[in-house]
Parts: C-alpha cells; sequence; structure tokens
C-alpha cells in the first residue's frame, strides 16, 4: 500500500475499536470525524505542533466534544493508531509453535500486518519528531509488538533456549522487551529511508536478524 494513499480516506474502518462499542451514532460520528482531522493534519506536520483549535476547525466540532474523546491531540492520535493497530493484529495473538513446514516463519503474516500499518500511515509517522518516532506513536508499536510476542511465549514456553529461566518473570519480560524493540527499531530504520514499497523485503529482513527459536 502507499503511503500517497489519502489517510483520512481509511476512517472507514472502525476507529472506535477499544472505546466504547456502545456508543450511539452521534458520538461515533464526532469520533470519526475526529480521528479523520488529526490523520489529515498530521499527514503534513508533527502532531506536538498541532492544536485541539486545529483539530476541532478541521472536524467542524467544538473543544468540548473534541475533550470528551482525547485528553490532548497526541492522545487523539495515538490512541485511534492504536485502535486500528489492534484490529490488523488481532489473529495472531494464537499463533501455532513451528510454520507449516515451507520454511516461512510464524511471524511473517505479524510482521507483514504491522509494517503494512506503518506504510498506510507513513506519512504521520515521518512527521513525528524530526523524522524519528515520538515517544507515544513508538509506544503504539511497541505495545502491539510486545503483545503478540508475549501471547507467542507464554502459549509456548517450549520453544524458549534451555539459558532462559523457566517461571522467570524478569527473564520473560526482558526476552520479549528485546525482540520488540529491535523489531521497531528496525520498522522505524525502515521508515526513514524513503522506500517502502516492497514490504515483503523489509519483513524478511526483520525476521533474518531474529533468533530461530523465536520464529517457529
Amino acid at each position: 500500500m502507499s503511503d500517497a494513499t489519502p489517510l483520512y480516506d481509511r476512517c472507514q474502518i472502525d476507529v472506535t475499536y477499544g472505546y466504547a462499542v456502545s456508543m450511539d451514532p452521534r458520538t461515533t460520528r464526532s469520533r470519526t470525524a475526529l480521528v479523520a482531522a488529526v490523520y489529515r493534519l498530521a499527514s503534513s506536520r508533527d502532531i506536538s505542533e498541532i492544536t485541539v483549535a486545529e483539530i476541532t476547525r478541521e472536524a467542524g466540532l467544538t473543544r468540548d466534544t473534541f475533550y470528551r474523546h482525547a485528553s490532548d491531540p497526541v492522545d487523539l492520535l495515538a490512541t485511534a493508531l492504536h485502535a486500528e493497530l489492534a484490529v490488523d493484529m488481532a489473529g495472531f495473538h494464537r499463533l501455532p509453535a513451528t510454520g507449516n513446514g515451507d520454511g516461512t516463519s510464524v511471524f511473517t503474516e505479524p510482521t507483514r500486518a504491522l509494517l503494512t500499518h506503518v506504510a498506510a500511515h507513513a506519512s504521520v509517522y515521518r512527521q513525528s519528531a524530526g523524522g524519528r518516532l515520538g515517544d507515544r506513536l513508538r509506544a503504539v508499536l511497541m505495545e502491539t509488538a510486545r503483545d503478540i510476542l508475549a501471547s507467542h511465549l507464554r502459549g509456548h514456553p517450549e520453544i524458549a533456549p534451555p539459558q532462559l529461566p523457566a517461571d522467570d518473570p524478569r527473564a520473560f519480560d526482558m526476552v520479549v522487551a528485546y525482540a520488540a524493540g529491535g523489531t521497531i527499531a528496525a520498522v522505524e530504520t525502515w521508515l526513514a529511508h524513503g522506500d517502502i514499497t516492497d514490504i515483503d523485503q523489509a519483513v524478511g529482513i526483520i525476521l533474518s536478524a531474529a533468533p530461530q527459536w523465536w520464529l517457529g
């Protein structure tokens, strides 16, 4: 997917995911308008420079309405991206321990889904913090990667190497944090280099750097 795709056109997806399944139609329309507005604005400017007044003017809503949905522009953007990514990654929390025997890693599709999300919102992620991911936007990606990796290792403790102490929460968290951090650092570097058209190549590079015991 090209990063030239207008981000606000993607707001047909369920941007209310994780917030209020029982949202009434008016509240849902307001949130959708706010998310579309912040996507448009953040695609050309660092989110830290965007004000609530600009978002509400772009969305045609009031400040009071804004604060019913988010505490500030960064919060609105980060929660919208996190909700969208949660939908994209929802099917990857129960991966098999190993692949199907053709050499394909169990993490191929989750990694592709993560990169596809980043590519779709490349202009937003690139605007952040002078080309580097800001803390909140990095956290969106890190939390997602950590959740998938933790679910996999928790569900398949037998894949861990013998050097990893069994039943040691600190060791578990360290291994997951190391793997997630490396993955997101690689995604950030991929994004910074400009050409992100070949997602399959990026998937292969990221997986080639991971320990074999993780990959299945």
